[in-house]
Order: C-alpha cells, then structure tokens, then sequence
C-alpha cells in the first residue's frame, strides 16, 4: 500500500525532525512541530535554479513555494524528466523526504508535472 503524500510548507518541512527507518521496508519521514509524520510530500512551487549533468544523469533543480525553498533530485530517468523544466517554471511535485550527506533534506520525485500558475496560487492560499 502506497503511503499518501501529504500537502504541507517547504518552511513546516524543514522546521521539523528528520527520522531514518529503521527496516528495510520503512520509509525515512520528517516529524513537524504539530507532531505530524510525514514521508511523501506534494508540493506546488516555482522552479528557482536548475543543475543538469548529462554526463553522470542528474538532475536537481531549487522549488520555492513562497515560505522556503528545497531541493528535488533525481537521477537516471527521472534526470530526464527533470530536466525538461526551466527557471521560473511553475510545477506540481509528489516525492519521497530524503536527507543528503550534508544532512540537508531533499525531495525524491516519483512524480513532477507543469501546472499552470493559478494552481500554485491557489495552494498559496489554501495550505497557509
């Protein structure tokens, strides 16, 4: 059973605790300040910045959903997906909470699609 992604701030994310499973089968999730778990996040946001290495088939690029920005970093064929988005884009994002060696979270993406502004807009003022 797939776990529901849950529709929360960037800020809320980062603000809460980073938890590492502990099975092989467990997902790694992030408690918030309101005790809320969570391990799959949807996320609309403006594209800021993009990295793209053709050669080593990554792809990160910088979301900002006006309260911070995070990360979303695919490799292989999602480099391939992620890469089609330019700066200033606006796009719907639903991922897996990840944590880099630098101990910065970061958002796996199983799935990222363009949207039209006035849905980021509108989850602007319904998620804050």
């Amino acid at each position: 059973m797939r776990i529901p992604a849950k529709r929360i701030p960037i800020s809320k994310l980062k603000e809460g605790t980073f938890v590492e499973a502990k099975g092989q089968w467990d997902s790694n999730y992030v408690v918030t300040k309101d005790d809320e778990s969570v391990s799959r996040i949807l996320l609309y946001g403006i594209i800021i910045s993009k990295y793209l290495n053709v050669a080593k088939e990554f792809c990160s690029i910088t979301l900002d959903d006006l309260t911070d920005d995070i990360r979303i970093s695919g490799f292989k064929g999602m480099a391939k997906t992620l890469q089609v988005f330019e700066k200033g884009d606006t796009i719907l994002v639903v991922g897996r909470i990840k944590k880099d060696l630098k101990d910065s979270i970061y958002i796996f993406p199983e799935v990222v699609k363009k949207v039209e502004p006035e849905m980021y807009l509108l989850n602007v003022f319904e998620n804050y």
